[in-house]
């Protein structure tokens, strides 16, 4: 492959990985720590090129984020995607050029290629110091050891930052407004991608919301929970009368089934429709028991249902109807938010108090019901994902 060719390429498997323009990451700094420690070094990085630029992603002795490509060692592994041992560097030619090597006096450097999943050489992890030194077999199992951690971080740090993307890109992108109802969400995975969602949409005078929590957190969850979703959609615009609910949510059940009793794993689920001419809001309850209307006097009501979770058996999916009125509110979550509160067993009047003072036209300090539970996640470190989505009709 010629040498433009492989830059090329390279340069695209850098910026496939996503991290160009990220900061310093935890977890490579820890390797660097421990390099400087086994290794008895001064200094310790994990090293990315950016085009011109080497970007110390993890780094251990300096706090230089970023020089130049041709100004640290690194770029000689990374050329190369090779291992390149420097046991004495003042006396090695290819060390010449490295103008900021020779200004801080280092005479060893070790750098180990790190790859990406198609074998395009990403960056380089390395260990430097002042005097000379040769490392023992031992010790160079040592080094790869950790270079080989070094690469899997880099790598599932790189994979995490895409799926995250990706799955947040599949959320409503902004608020639906429609006449006097507005509906916005927020779903706060605990770890990078999670098993929750949350959609909504209009079909002719028909809105529809809906939540899902699968169960379990991660890539797995997330997987089914997109399964879901996609039958969701497929199944609202079959939803002609409002009334009707149930047996668009009996399709949406059929459609993943065979996936979740596969996977031994259920979705809670969740599903309203409010016809805007009627001011009728039926909904569907699949295991969820976490929806309420806040009422525009302050009274707090629990919409419950008593359908089983998608996945457990096959079953016909009960419609309730209720009225929603200007002024009322729908809230619908997942059983996350129950984790960030005071009080899970109390969480309907706390969360209808929250509801009532995030509509406080008299409070101009009072936040968003969204962005309250949102900070609380975050705050409280939720240890399971946070979903939460809110109909609200204006008056």
């Amino acid at each position: 492959m010629q040498e433009s060719t492989r830059e090329i390429r390279r340069q695209r498997a850098v910026e496939s990985l996503g991290v160009i323009d990220s900061d310093r990451n935890p977890r490579l700094d820890r390797i660097t720590r421990m390099a400087r420690a086994i290794f008895g070094v001064p200094m310790s990085s994990v090293t990315v090129l950016d085009n011109q630029r080497a970007l110390f992603l993890g780094r251990d002795g300096f706090d230089v984020p970023v020089v130049g490509r041709h100004d640290t060692p690194c770029h000689l592994v990374i050329d190369s995607g090779e291992i390149i041992s420097a046991e004495d560097a003042a006396a090695d030619a290819r060390f010449d050029h490295i103008e900021p090597f020779r200004a801080n006096g280092l005479g060893f450097y070790l750098g180990h290629p790190l790859l990406d999943g198609s074998g395009n050489v990403v960056g380089s992890f390395c260990v430097m110091g002042f005097e000379p030194r040769h490392l023992d077999a031992e010790q160079m199992s040592e080094f790869e050891d950790l270079a080989a951690w070094a690469q899997s971080e880099l790598l599932a740090d790189a994979e995490a930052a895409s799926a995250s993307a990706t799955q947040q890109a599949l959320l409503p992108a902004e608020p639906l407004e429609i006449d006097d109802v507005h509906v916005e969400g927020v779903c706060l995975p605990s770890l990078s991608v999670g098993g929750d969602y949350f959609d909504y949409g209009v079909v002719g005078r028909q809105v529809h919301v809906a939540v899902g929590d699968v169960m379990g957190k991660g890539v797995g969850a997330a997987i089914l929970g997109s399964s879901v979703r996609a039958a969701c959609r497929a199944a609202v615009p079959t939803v002609t009368d409002n009334r009707l609910l149930g047996t668009a949510v009996d399709r949406i059940e059929r459609a993943v089934i065979g996936d979740l009793q596969r996977t031994g794993s259920f979705v809670t689920y969740f599903h309203a429709v409010l016809d805007l001419d009627t001011d009728e809001l039926s909904y569907v309850d699949a295991g969820s028991g976490l929806a309420l209307v806040v009422r525009a006097d302050g009274s707090v009501e629990q919409l419950m249902g008593s359908d089983l979770p998608l996945g457990l058996e096959a079953q016909t999916h009960e419609t309730h109807t209720i009225v929603l009125l200007p002024g009322d509110r729908l809230v619908v979550m997942s059983d996350g938010v129950l984790d960030v509160l005071d009080d899970e067993n109390g969480w309907l009047a706390e969360v209808g108090g929250i509801v009532a003072r995030s509509g406080d036209a008299e409070r101009s300090d009072a936040p968003d019901l969204v962005d309250a539970i949102a900070l609380l996640a975050r705050d409280r470190i939720a240890r399971d994902d946070v979903t939460l989505l809110v109909l609200d009709r204006r008056p």
